[in-house]
């Protein structure tokens, strides 16, 4: 089940992210209708959450399966980093639904890496994380900061991107309208959020660890 599970949800995720990449670079304009660039448009993609967590899922589960003795398959095999992966795309899946969904109506090949990016990835990645994880006595409070240097480092690549550009991904962290306190509160309430994801899917690995010990 594990590989079977973890096959199909690497390739649900590479499928959209190649797709997506082909729409970018052949709309010719961005997501308001302005022309863009090539370049443009891969820098417009590379700056959203959605994107970039579905990219570390892919990694997570591809490089350790194709390269297994490598230094990256070591790090992303290292627990924190799939930790990591999990609890970001269970919240790009949430914030998505919540915050998003209702002001994107995409349509045709687009629909169909929404679903994925949103829907189909989140769900397959948790459930493969929660029931094949061994926590191995690790505990959520010691490994809190190392679990959010990915969205710390996200914030601050936003920020950047944001004052080079003039542009911001999403709405709640857009320093133009909120302001940089107002982009820094939301942030803030994002990364509590997501460290409780984090906390609840650690909770459910380890229910899943002993249910597996039982078994054995």
């Amino acid at each position: 089940m594990r590989l079977t599970l973890g096959t199909v949800t690497a390739a649900l995720a590479w499928a959209a992210l190649g797709l997506q990449v082909g729409l970018n670079l052949s709309s010719g304009v961005d997501p308001f209708g302005n022309p863009r660039t090539p370049w443009m448009s891969m820098v417009d993609l590379f700056g959203y959450f959605t994107i970039l967590t579905n990219l570390l899922v892919a990694l997570v589960i591809t490089i350790p399966a194709v390269a297994p003795m490598s230094a990256a398959a070591g790090f992303f095999r290292d627990l924190r980093t799939t930790w990591t992966a999990a609890a970001a795309i269970v919240v790009v899946g949430i914030a998505y639904h919540v915050l998003l969904s209702a002001q994107y109506n995409p349509t045709g090949l687009a629909a169909w890496t929404d679903l994925a990016f949103h829907y189909l990835v989140p769900t397959l990645f948790a459930v493969y994380w929660v029931t094949t994880t061994d926590l191995g006595g690790a505990r959520f409070l010691s490994q809190a900061g190392m679990l959010s240097v990915y969205p710390f480092a996200y914030f601050i690549y936003v920020i950047g991107r944001g004052e080079v550009l003039g542009t911001y991904p999403y709405f709640f962290v857009d320093v133009r309208t909120l302001g940089l306190l107002g982009a820094l509160r939301n942030a803030l309430a994002i990364l509590i959020f997501y460290l409780f994801v984090a906390w609840l899917m650690a909770l459910m690995a380890g229910w899943f660890t002993r249910r597996r010990a039982r078994q054995a």
